[in-house]
């Protein structure tokens, strides 16, 4: 069993331990908060199940078109990696981004959207279980959640860059679906689940806002970005770092990348993660 799904498990199992308040005359004990994304709330067989799916695979070979590849597009702009007017077709712009995002971030550099790849967007965007697109949080993470769900889930949502309560119920009726404990969070399950999920060959465009212009107010993108946590711990336990199948060596040629995101919080393996914004 993956080390990242047994620290979920291993979790859950402690909290269902405490939760049933235990008393001692009049004092009650109950259990902390459960974790976003609900894996503590979340049936284990149904975690292993979203957990063992294949991920999708694209390149400019196999183009698509699919949701998946303009989702994966803008997680990579939340990154600092800029698609313009990403669609869900894999032609050359969407190839070189992700070269690019792969020779940063010390990834196979084979310009393939690849279990590598999904597992790297996940831990960047999701780095513990804790970590979730929730209501009133904004920006290119929040228009990659709901064109999944519009295209996989026919949620109707707007694309605006706001995680509204039209997000967050749709992002409920997902979780319902796919037997995640509901809480309208869209975390690192949510994302194994949604985007290995069958559909998607419905596209919509992106409107201008979110194809080329930042409104003003969003100046300070680690503000626009991050999710806000409510409820969860304020150090919540980094799970293991989900490790892709035969991941290769990184490549040896230097290449010239367009700048990206500062870098900030220090990941597990060596790793980097980048701060999310525009």
């Amino acid at each position: 069993m993956p080390e990242q799904l047994t620290s979920g498990i291993a979790r859950r199992v402690a909290s269902l331990a405490t939760a049933g308040a235990f008393a001692l005359g009049s004092v009650v004990m109950l259990a902390p908060p459960a974790a976003a994304d609900d894996y503590e709330r979340t049936p284990v067989e149904i975690i292993s199940q979203i957990e063992a799916r294949s991920w999708p695979q694209y390149s400019v070979g196999n183009p698509g078109p699919n949701v998946d590849v303009q989702a994966a597009l803008l997680f990579l702009n939340g990154l600092g990696y800029i698609t313009q007017n990403p669609g869900c077709l894999y032609n050359d712009r969407a190839e070189s981004t992700v070269r690019n995002f792969e020779r940063r971030e010390g990834i196979t550099v084979n310009g393939v959207l690849d279990s590598t790849t999904w597992v790297k967007i996940r831990n960047m965007h999701f780095p513990t279980e804790a970590d979730a697109y929730k209501r009133g949080d904004r920006g290119w993470g929040v228009l990659a959640v709901k064109v999944l769900l519009n295209s996989k889930y026919n949620a109707g949502l707007s694309l605006h860059e706001y995680y509204d309560a039209a997000t967050e119920n749709a992002v409920r009726n997902a979780q319902r679906s796919l037997g995640i404990g509901v809480d309208g969070a869209f975390g690192r399950l949510t994302y194994k689940g949604t985007i290995t999920a069958p559909g998607g060959s419905t596209c919509q465009n992106l409107p201008r806002i979110a194809q080329d212009e930042r409104p003003a107010a969003d100046a300070d993108s680690e503000a626009v970005e991050r999710p806000v946590r409510e409820g969860a711990p304020e150090a919540a336990q980094k799970p293991a770092e989900e490790v892709a199948p035969e991941e290769a060596v990184r490549e040896t040629v230097e290449e010239e990348a367009p700048e990206v995101a500062e870098k900030s919080v220090e990941a597990p393996a060596g790793e980097t993660e980048r701060v999310r914004g525009y």
